[in-house]
């Protein structure tokens, strides 16, 4: 049975149809990406999940809920983590206390104590700068603790809205294999990136977006192979 349901899903922004009928699923243990270039709807599906955007009609369905009525922290709690485009994390509080704010619902001491943990084994880094303020880390460490502040939340589906955007090449393969990393330890990986060839190699399946309709689908592999996503994305 599939973990993500999305079944029909309109999402409209005043005149403008961002998303325009698309379904897809998302199985247990998956990574799935969603790849296509920019204003095809990526972003807006992501966060019409995570119940910042409201869906004009359609479905999504996640471990049996419908979440297309439901508020956006009830969303978390069901096990969904959203890792916005950009970032997001708060400059004047520490690393610390950024990744103690992704564990805000989980009610478990013992449980948040053996997340940190993990993350800070994940991301040795961020250990090494517990105690800095978060505005002082470079981009590729802010995106770090983006990850392990959302793994915080102790979800069972992990959202990425562009990982890699901003960053050096060299931080980029970073990122992406703490991402296989993190999947690996069974997280299902829900991936929105622009850099289609590293969505593709990391996926185990791809949808392509065009214009808020799925144009696309199947096997990552294949459509790495695919000409007409090589000629339209990967500057074949």
């Amino acid at each position: 049975m599939s973990m993500l349901e999305v079944r029909d899903l309109h999402v409209s922004y005043g005149a403008i149809h961002a998303v325009q009928g698309v379904s897809f699923d998302l199985n247990e243990g998956e990574t799935v990406a969603l790849i296509g270039s920019n204003g095809a709807g990526k972003s807006t599906i992501l966060r019409t999940i995570s119940g910042l955007e409201h869906a004009k009609s359609g479905s999504i369905k996640f471990q049996g809920s419908e979440l297309t009525k439901m508020k956006a922290h009830k969303i978390v709690e069901l096990g969904i983590a959203h890792v916005p485009e950009g970032r997001r994390v708060f400059p004047g509080m520490t690393v610390r206390e950024n990744l103690l704010m992704g564990a805000n619902l989980v009610k478990d001491k013992e449980k948040i104590r053996l997340t940190l943990e993990h993350v800070f084994e994940i991301f040795p880094r961020l250990k090494e700068r517990e105690k800095q303020p978060a505005g002082t880390l470079s981009g590729g460490e802010q995106q770090m603790l983006a990850l392990g502040r959302a793994l915080m939340t102790d979800g069972s589906l992990l959202m990425l809205d562009e990982p890699s955007m901003g960053l050096a090449p060299i931080v980029v393969e970073d990122i992406f294999r703490v991402i296989k990393k993190i999947n690996e330890a069974g997280t299902s990986i829900l991936l929105i990136e622009q850099n289609a060839f590293l969505a593709l190699q990391t996926a185990d399946r791809a949808y392509v977006l065009e214009t808020g309709k799925i144009s696309m689908h199947g096997d990552a592999k294949d459509l790495l192979k695919d000409p007409r996503v090589k000629e339209a994305y990967l500057g074949a």
